[in-house]
């Protein structure tokens, strides 16, 4: 397997997993179950959607040499936390997954000997692979109460 393959391989099994886990749930139970102290089902819809937007259109910038700039992540979260509160978990999770196809596309047309190591795979890894890992486990337990 080579490197885009295998990166491509770790984004999307994330995606995957997360899908599934977002197919369990409709407008009142995204609302209800909480995925943390603060945000619900809906709200981490939303934030997944915004970030993996970002990544997919930056992804490609980095990978041409463009640099990272300094991001104020929380004042970026509680505004995308903001924007969200006024839409329904219906019409985020669409977002998310054109969100997540883009990201998929974009890293796919990458050339792998770049995916390697610098700031495009920095993006991938911190966007994509290790956020997605650090909100399932409040995903995983939202679902888990589903049932």
């Amino acid at each position: 397997m080579d490197v885009s393959a295998a990166i491509l391989q770790r984004v999307t099994s994330r995606f995957m997993r997360s899908r599934a886990a977002f197919e369990r749930f409709d407008d009142a139970a995204a609302e209800r179950e909480m995925v943390g102290p603060k945000w619900n089902v809906r709200d981490l819809a939303g934030h997944l959607a915004y970030w993996t937007e970002w990544a997919g259109l930056r992804v490609p910038e980095l990978a041409r040499g463009a640099t990272m700039e300094k991001l104020d992540l929380n004042k970026i979260n509680d505004e995308v936390y903001r924007k969200n509160r006024r839409m329904s978990f219906v019409m985020l999770l669409p977002q998310l997954r054109t969100a997540e196809d883009a990201a998929v596309a974009a890293i796919g047309r990458i050339p792998g000997d770049q995916l390697i190591e610098g700031a495009a795979r920095e993006c991938i890894d911190f966007a994509l692979i290790e956020h997605y890992d650090k909100h399932w486990p409040g995903l995983k337990s939202a679902v888990e109460r589903l049932e």
